[in-house]
């Protein structure tokens, strides 16, 4: 009840009043199986967008938001486990591969970019791991994109793009592993393209509304 009530709230606060988020193609992830979920990030609420409409999901999370021993344990409970960025960290990984091995129907919420993108940069850099994540545990990948820098008040998106699927033997080739983490990545801006259509088309409905 109390993990029920708490995302209940988040929900409402932070999907509904504080951003109005609207989901394009929703039902590509549910009708998912198992799988990683890698999308785009540039703001913290962003994880809540995903968390509150999504059954089943797991967030991999930068180790320093664990320093404090009752802010880890509410992560933790709520499915939310830490990495350390920037090294290779074989614990997580393995964590990683038996949340999706282990749970029916689980979701991995990944960032690929493995930081959040600041407003000088249009994008990261592809991070390997949720090839190899995905690759281990035999799962494929659904990309997201989510409008970035979104403000409060605004209606920011969140695109849901095909699955990809990923080659258990990739592995084997650092050199295909992050091939793949590329094509991931292109695909997550790819899906940019709607979000600016989306934007355009609202904006147009907006001038009529006022011409008339």
């Amino acid at each position: 009840m109390f993990r029920k009530a708490v995302v209940g709230i988040v929900n409402f606060l932070f999907c509904h009043v504080f951003y109005r988020v609207k989901y394009i193609n929703k039902e590509k992830i549910d009708n998912m199986g198992k799988c990683v979920v890698c999308a785009n990030h540039s703001i913290m609420m962003e994880p809540a967008w995903l968390y509150c409409k999504t059954k089943n999901m797991w967030i991999m999370a930068k180790a320093e938001l664990f320093k404090f021993k009752l802010v880890a344990k509410f992560f933790l409970y709520f499915n939310v486990f830490p990495i350390k960025r920037g090294q290779k960290d074989a614990k997580s990984i393995i964590h990683s591969i038996n949340v999706l091995q282990q749970n029916e129907n689980a979701k991995l919420l990944i960032f690929p970019e493995g930081t959040r993108i600041k407003k000088d940069k249009e994008r990261g850099k592809a991070k390997a791991g949720p090839i190899y994540i995905a690759a281990k545990a035999g799962v494929p990948i659904l990309p997201v994109y989510m409008t970035k820098n979104a403000k409060v008040f605004s209606s920011p998106r969140v695109i849901y793009g095909d699955p990809i699927d990923i080659p258990a033997n990739v592995v084997e080739d650092k050199a295909e592993v992050q091939r793949y983490a590329d094509l991931l990545l292109d695909k997550i801006y790819e899906l940019k393209e709607l979000d600016d259509s989306n934007k355009k088309k609202e904006k147009n409905k907006d001038k009529k509304k006022k011409s008339k």
